[in-house]
Parts: structure tokens; sequence; C-alpha cells
């Protein structure tokens, strides 16, 4: 196949800029991609034509706004082949969504001395909320080893699981190796102890396709800045029923199922 490179330059409007004299050439997409011009398109037509809150009124643009979220959200179900638009959690980036599992799932699955596994290639988004967590909440950290080829060790991993074994939390594809992590049996491995999965997919999304049915994670995250999105916006994907039993992670008005009426002396009576 050839591609009209032109053609797709004109898609980006920021490579029409010269650098140095030159047409600008951007390859730093692992970090962040380049938006094409349908997409700032299509967030200034939102801001000019449907901007309300989305899910808080029951006025025309409010309701139209809240149509285009949630089509959004079945987009993202259909992308990753999620089973339901309820498996899909819009958050600001890949490390939000990774912060938000670690504070809830330690919060609402895991005690002090607990133990979490991540790998040794993984990016500090995925390192340093587990050890927050473990200063926090007194959770224990084991990590995965990598060969000389820069691949996970499995066996390794097989004598990591103890008892106390909670959740898995790696890489899909590793940001500085690229190595492509084998998260299908890992997946498989960690059920066979009873232990759900946590997958990064930033740098997985962007490249390849991703069935996180077939994968059978229990929670994916990714985010839209990587994959041509705007910056500010990220995915976490989470089987409904572990989301159902995790607790909130912030609280807010569209959560309020009961109202909860505080004296002055901190009681409390439900309205």
């Amino acid at each position: 196949m050839q591609y009209d490179v032109a053609r797709i330059r004109e898609d980006f409007p920021i490579l029409s800029r010269d650098v140095y004299g030159k047409p600008l050439v951007y390859l730093d997409n692992g970090a962040t991609t380049q938006k094409p011009r349908c997409v700032v398109d299509a967030i200034v037509n939102e801001y000019y034509s449907v901007n309300a809150n989305v899910h808080r009124g029951v006025h025309f643009l409010s309701q139209q706004a809240t149509e285009l979220h949630e089509a959004a959200r079945e987009t993202v179900r259909r992308f990753i082949n999620a089973r339901s638009t309820r498996e899909i959690v819009f958050t600001r980036g890949t490390t939000e969504s990774i912060n938000l599992v670690a504070s809830s799932f330690v919060a609402g699955q895991m005690k002090p001395g607990d133990e979490v596994i991540v790998s040794q290639m993984e990016h500090h988004s995925n390192i340093v909320p587990w050890q927050l967590q473990a200063e926090r909440s007194g959770i224990v950290i084991r990590v995965i080893p990598i060969d000389d080829r820069g691949e996970l060790m499995e066996d390794a991993l097989e004598q990591l699981f103890t008892p106390r074994t909670k959740l898995v939390s790696v890489a899909h594809v590793s940001n500085v190796l690229g190595t492509v992590n084998p998260v299908e049996r890992i997946v498989a491995r960690a059920h066979a102890h009873g232990v759900p999965v946590l997958v990064d997919g930033a740098q997985a999304v962007p490249h390849q396709p991703v069935d996180v049915q077939k994968l059978d994670a229990d929670f994916y995250v990714f985010s839209g800045h990587k994959v041509y999105g705007p910056t500010g916006i990220g995915v976490l994907y989470g089987k409904e029923e572990w989301l159902d039993r995790l607790p909130p992670y912030q609280g807010g008005g569209e959560m309020i199922g009961q109202l909860l009426r505080y004296n002055l002396c901190g009681t409390s009576s439900e309205v």
C-alpha cells in the first residue's frame, strides 16, 4: 500500500510549519500525537454549537451535549470491544485512570501487607501510584524482573504470587523498550490464582487492535492524546462487576442517590 504523504500531512495543520528552514517532521508520537484537522474542528464546533452541561439539564443544548457525550462512550466501547458502555469511564488520561484504580482498589479490596505485582519495565505512572499507596496503606509491591532481551520473566512472575496477592498491574507495551508483553497469558496466569489484572494500554492502543474481552483484562487504561485525540481525556475500562465493587474515587453532584442533611453537630439524616 502506498500512502499519499502530502495529503496526510494536510490533515495536520501543525505540519505546515517550517523548523530550521525545513518542513516539520514529527516523530515523538510515543509521547503525544499531533491532532488532525477533523479533531480540532470537532472541538471548536462543540464549543461554538453544543456547549452545555452533560447529564445536568433538561434544556435542548444539555440534552444534545449529553447525546454526543454518550455517543463518544459508545465509540470507545466499540474501539476496544467492551461489553457495555457502563464499563467505559472517562478520565483525564492514563495516569489518572491508574491512580483511580490504585486508590479505589486499595481502599476497597486491600489491607496492610497485601500485595500488588508490577513489572520492572513500567512507566512511572504505573509505579508511583502504588508507591504512594504503600506509604499510605501499608501494601507491598512485588516486581516482575526482565531478562537481557527486555522481556518479562514469566516463570519469575509465577513465583511472585502468594495468598496475599490482590492485583497485577502491567504495561501492554513498554514505552521505553517497545516490548509487547504477553498480557493475555499474564491475565490467564493471574486469574488462575484468583487475582485481577490492570493493563496499561497507553502505548498499545495506538499501534494494535485491542479487544478487552479477548484479553480478559479486568481493567484497561489509555489516553486520548496518544491516539490523535485531545489532551486531557483518557479511558478506564473496567469489568462492570469490578467497577461496582470499588468505592468512589471522587464525589460530585451526579453521584447523589440519597441526599444527607448535616446539622451543625455533624450528625446526618436522610432526606
